[in-house]
């Protein structure tokens, strides 16, 4: 029989070794990014089927395989053949070509109605146990439910057999039906609008997707890489962050930190000074700034800064653990996945508690790791975009999770970013990583206290959860010298307060170079500023 396989560039055909044993003829078929094939006329009736809110499975990636497989379905080339098994490069047989034709041509003789044929029944990425009587294999209908969550079937493409004279019904329905393939078939099959029939035990399986290349060898390009570090109260984190950074065994990339809740004085004065000979070095670009929205955190790290020499934008978190070939890990998976791809971390992952002040490393499922998100730059500029058009962030949390969409994302900003990710195309490096054997890629911190960052003077409960530029008021840290005392104050809006003491005070007036304060006890006074960034009593 012959496999007819979807191809993307770099993949391999992992299942090549066991096709020609088993006596399959194996054909890559080039996948395509050209969706203009695609009709999108029918989807809002099916919604429902697959349990999710509209326009949730409605990815670049998705899209370019109902493409591709509509166009391999049509294509001339395999019209003289009713026993083709279509599928993907990870599809892997674990039954000899002979049976499984034997076995095919009496179901087809047996069911002429039948317009799929799926040699496998539930997920697997390994080879199963062999059916009992591998001479006379079997198929049965394809019982599903009116949704797809109910259903006892699991999603997949990876191998389907489908005869001449249903190939462009079953096309007809990848270009009309904006759900995902697996899921189009199942809903036509609970629609009455194809038989499908299965086989009760796995003949084909899938095998975790690699590149061509030689990942033992260099990678062919160095992408230069932003890294987005945003460091918020925590001057210890941010001090061991940047060594770490800069202890990276890629050296491609540049490090723009912007630091908030700290005074610009402690900064002067205590972090630059260790850190002088890599901004020096240009590796490292670190500026104070007021403390905003989730999204503005990010977003402060690079602005105003010429980043067009940039192909990827890193965030990354002040107080987590990265190992130090993180950002060589990132470019070579980077190699196995189309240009302009993003990637995330998704998997059981290591997450560091305390308990007691005892060090408690545990395993857990992060599913989008906020720490680990890699953007591209096409992302990066909807981001930008985002921050003074929020209908762009409207958009996606509407399509993503259901009702209007807002844009007050107080701290979800990770999820917003993961989804914009996947309108533009991306990946999950966690099969990557752990096909590479590495002990630690990435340790989440949970162990320090939440960071809050809204209600940040006594007896003000507004949050920054807006992300337009005329959102609430920011968060200003400031120190200040008086004939009497040295001590922090916060700004928040008008409100102010002294951190040692919780003495309060209204702003009067602010400029670059000056405060004055009206303090509730004993009046007004003005304060300059310093060039160390301290403001003295004038």
């Amino acid at each position: 029989m012959k496999c007819v396989f979807l191809q993307t560039p770099g993949e391999t055909m992992e299942g090549l070794a066991e096709m020609n044993g088993l006596g399959f003829e194996c054909v890559a078929y080039p996948s395509t990014q050209d969706t203009s094939s695609l009709r999108d006329t029918r989807y809002e009736e099916f919604a429902s089927f697959l349990g999710r809110v509209p326009d949730w499975t409605d990815t670049p990636k998705v899209r370019s395989l109902r493409a591709s497989f509509a166009r391999m379905l049509l294509d001339p080339a395999f019209e003289d053949d009713d026993f083709i098994i279509f599928g993907e490069s990870d599809s892997t047989p674990t039954v000899d070509a002979s049976v499984l034709r034997k076995a095919v041509e009496e179901e087809f003789l047996l069911h002429p109605e039948v317009d799929i044929l799926r040699p496998f029944l539930e997920l697997a990425t390994g080879p199963s146990l062999p059916p009992t009587c591998p001479a006379h294999l079997r198929f049965e209908p394809l019982h599903t439910s009116p949704r797809t969550l109910d259903s006892p079937y699991v999603w997949g493409t990876h191998a389907v057999i489908i005869p001449v004279r249903s190939r462009r019904k079953v096309a007809d329905l990848f270009l009309d039906w904006r759900l995902p393939i697996d899921t189009t078939m199942e809903a036509a099959c609970a629609e009455g609008k194809l038989r499908m029939h299965i086989t009760p035990h796995n003949l084909f399986y899938q095998k975790p997707r690699t590149s061509s290349i030689n990942l033992s060898q260099e990678p062919g390009r160095n992408r230069r890489m932003a890294l987005c570090l945003s460091s918020y109260k925590r001057p210890e984190d941010l001090q061991r962050q940047i060594f770490s950074m800069m202890n990276q065994s890629y050296g491609n990339f540049h490090l723009f930190v912007a630091v908030k809740g700290i005074p610009e004085f402690f900064v002067n004065t205590f972090i630059i000074p260790q850190f002088q000979h890599f901004i020096d070095a240009g590796k490292l670009t670190l500026r104070c700034f007021p403390n905003g929205n989730q999204l503005s955190n990010l977003l402060d790290t690079v602005r105003g800064i010429d980043t067009s020499g940039f192909e990827l934008f890193l965030k990354i978190d002040d107080d987590d653990f990265y190992c130090r070939d993180y950002l060589k890990t990132i470019n070579e998976f980077c190699e196995t996945v189309p240009d302009g791809y993003s990637c995330y971390y998704s998997d059981w992952s290591w997450v560091l508690y305390k308990h007691g002040g005892v060090v408690s490393p545990q395993k857990e499922p992060f599913y989008v790791f906020g720490s680990s998100l890699v953007m591209s730059r096409e992302v990066m500029e909807q981001v930008w975009k985002s921050e003074t058009e929020p209908e762009i962030i409207r958009r996606i949390m509407a399509k993503y999770y259901g009702g209007e969409g807002h844009s007050r994302i107080a701290w979800s900003e990770d999820n917003f970013l993961h989804k914009l990710m996947m309108e533009f195309g991306c990946s999950n490096i966690a099969p990557f990583v752990s096909r590479k054997g590495m002990k630690h890629f990435l340790m989440v911190q949970r162990s320090n206290a939440s960071v809050t960052r809204g209600g940040l003077v006594p007896g003000d409960a507004v949050q920054h959860v807006d992300v337009a530029n005329a959102s609430s008021p920011r968060e200003m840290v400031f120190t200040l010298i008086h004939p009497e005392w040295m001590d922090t104050v916060r700004i928040y809006g008008q409100s102010s307060y002294r951190v040692s003491n919780g003495d309060r005070a209204r702003v009067v007036r602010q400029t670059d170079s000056s405060i004055t304060l009206g303090w509730e006890k004993w009046g007004e006074e003005l304060f300059v500023r310093n060039p160390d960034g301290s403001y003295h009593l004038k």
